[in-house]
């Protein structure tokens, strides 16, 4: 065995190099790894450097000081892999040498196992979908890890890449009570609502993942906003829905026709009036739907709204 000293440790490698069989090593201390200086095999990685510790009094010496490095990042597939130099590390070797990392960058692609391949096919699938929806930063983090969970227990077998990719997004909205529906999902994706629907089910079951119910009023103040209503209207609405939860009467309705309904009657009382038209468009339920729910609500809370 070779020892290889880092600040008074003693780190023990292969006696040889397994590529090549050559005993020259060099230690490349700011990247913590050993290299074959014949055929630039990395010997060792991950080396710790137990030295003492730098200071930085100013915020510019932070990144050049630090030895922690990025904090991990579940939107980057390849987090933990080894980057075998950059183009601007080559460009300051020899021609020769310059082949030779070239052909060895080519090989460790080559080597890249099926799960980082899917994660960067997903992860980019998943930055895009994320940004057409605005969804936060947070958001889009905890996507990549439910993603990333589901490729580990082998889901991308049972469905498209794309299918769970949107089925994440889906379920990290809803765990941070984002008020987005499925619609707008499937609208920034190309799979249908039915796949969308089986894949949230399926991730959800298979990661043993709980969360609430969505809540008609998560979808309040979005609509309120979008249908320019006033926030006494919004608060009538509020108060509306939670008249109707008392009463069970919500059981089994889709909380964004809930909301657009009360919304509409709360607009009425106020003399707020959107036209059933506008407010089927703007939250995208149907006016048939709106006209229904509409009607029970006025039975079953005893209204006095006059529709015209």
């Amino acid at each position: 065995m070779v020892e290889i000293a880092i600040e008074g440790n003693v780190k023990m490698i292969e006696t040889k190099c397994p590529d090549c069989g050559s005993i020259n090593f060099f230690n490349n201390r700011e990247r913590g790894e050993v290299i074959c200086r014949d055929c630039s095999f990395v010997v060792a990685e991950g080396q710790v450097d137990f030295g003492s510790e730098t200071r930085a009094f100013e915020f510019e010496d932070v990144a050049s000081k630090s030895r922690s490095g990025a904090p991990f990042d579940p939107r980057v597939a390849n987090n933990l892999t080894t980057q075998i130099g950059t183009y601007s590390d080559l460009d300051k070797l020899s021609k020769k040498q310059r082949v030779l990392m070239q052909r060895i960058r080519k090989k460790n692609n080559w080597t890249s196992n099926s799960l980082e391949i899917n994660l960067n096919t997903a992860m980019t699938n998943l930055k895009m979908i994320a940004s057409y929806l605005k969804l936060p930063e947070h958001v889009e983090k905890e996507a990549a890890v439910i993603y990333r969970r589901s490729a580990e227990n082998d889901l991308t077998i049972k469905r498209s890449i794309e299918s769970i990719v949107v089925a994440s997004l889906f379920i990290a909205s809803r765990m941070y009570g984002i008020p987005k529906a499925m619609d707008e999902f499937v609208e920034a994706s190309k799979i249908s609502k039915k796949v969308l629907g089986k894949t949230y089910k399926l991730v959800m079951r298979e990661l043993n993942i709980k969360i609430a119910p969505t809540d008609p009023l998560d979808f309040i103040e979005r609509y309120g906003s979008q249908l320019g209503l006033t926030a006494k209207v919004q608060t009538n609405a509020i108060k509306m829905i939670e008249q109707a939860k008392r009463k069970q009467l919500l059981s089994g309705l889709s909380p964004i026709s809930v909301a657009a309904t009360t919304l509409y009657l709360s607009g009425l009382k106020a003399g707020e009036r959107r036209t059933q038209k506008v407010v089927a468009e703007t939250t995208g339920i149907t006016e048939a739907t709106l006209r229904s729910r509409t009607k029970d609500l006025i039975k079953n809370l005893s209204l006095k709204v006059q529709i015209r």
